[in-house]
């Protein structure tokens, strides 16, 4: 009963809150209070570029001094890269979802923000994620290619669904490689660990192309509908961030925060595929030749098309044979 006042709670104070990001969309776990100001890892720092492993559920920025923010933690530790040009003292390249861990990136001069800003929107920096999804993925391989658009729903504002929902509205071409790491429980429950690369940039992509497909994010609140409350967070990380710029190349990668010693509900059975294994065959892996073999060969694929009177036809067949 506690864990669930203080879930309703957390939910409540971040509905209301004036600074949370347009589709910032909750998910259970320890409240941004919590978190310790000094609890902030640099992955990554140059003349260019700050890159932190950004905790779970913290905001990026806020207008609350009290709040413990990404923000409010790097102007402790560097408080001389503050620019009081910029709004929140930083330009934040990127966003993670509030409930998301892991590399963020952060320019400190106009021109390599303009630089790494320009990428992100051409989709020229790759990322891979980390997350445990529920239930066994029996495929060691997935190719999601499922338009995602927001869902027009005044119950679940910032959610996001599927193009063959029937309140999808203005749906994107979105694409995700699932890749299998490890089968195990969670809390008693099958639970998967896997991979995931990303080929478009849609909010809420991953989460809602891994709910899509029947694997639901653990801990993720809003995709569970709201039942997922036992896990102290949403299990999804940005682990590994690669960015060619012309002023200097970005190759970062953060330790596996989902091993047992550190997510104790979680058990391993099975290793399907090492992490850093799937990570050379994600990187080899084209979906626009659909290159099966580049990820070990059996590549499912899991496909919706729309077709141009925005009715959308369905097909779950294996292409990469």
């Amino acid at each position: 009963m506690r864990r669930r006042l203080k879930v309703i709670s957390k939910y409540l104070n971040i509905l209301t809150s004036p600074t949370m990001a347009k589709h910032e969309v909750l998910s259970p776990g320890v409240s941004d209070k919590d978190v310790n100001i000094d609890a902030l890892e640099v992955v990554y720092k140059s003349d260019n570029f700050l890159c932190v492993n950004k905790n779970f559920d913290v905001k990026i920025n806020s207008n609350n001094p009290n709040d413990v923010t990404v923000e409010h933690q790097v102007r402790k530790l560097f408080p001389h890269l503050v620019d009081p040009k910029c709004t929140h003292g930083f330009r934040f390249v990127h966003r993670l979802d509030y409930a998301t861990s892991g590399i963020l990136c952060l320019a400190l001069n106009k021109r390599a923000a303009g630089h790494l800003s320009a990428m992100f929107k051409a989709q020229q920096v790759t990322k891979y994620y980390l997350a445990l999804v529920r239930g066994h993925v029996h495929n060691e391989s997935t190719l999601i290619d499922i338009a995602i658009g927001p869902l027009v729903d005044q119950e679940w504002p910032g959610r996001m669904c599927a193009v063959d929902h029937p309140h999808c509205s203005e749906p994107r071409p979105t694409k995700t490689l699932l890749m299998c790491l490890e089968r195990g429980t969670y809390d008693g429950q099958p639970a998967t660990k896997v991979l995931l690369k990303p080929f478009t940039g849609r909010q809420h992509q991953l989460r809602v192309h891994c709910d899509y497909i029947g694997h639901t994010i653990v801990g993720d609140y809003t995709y569970s509908n709201r039942r997922d409350t036992t896990p102290e967070r949403m299990m999804l990380h940005s682990y590994k961030l690669q960015a060619q710029t012309t002023i200097e190349n970005l190759d970062l990668q953060t330790s596996d925060p989902f091993v047992p010693d550190l997510v104790k509900p979680w058990q391993p059975v099975e290793v399907v595929r090492p992490s850093d294994e799937a990570l050379k065959l994600a990187q080899n892996f084209d979906f626009n030749t659909c290159n099966d073999q580049s990820v070990g060969g059996g590549l499912d694929i899991k496909h919706v098309t729309l077709n141009p009177d925005k009715t959308c036809c369905h097909s779950n067949i294996n292409v990469c044979t």
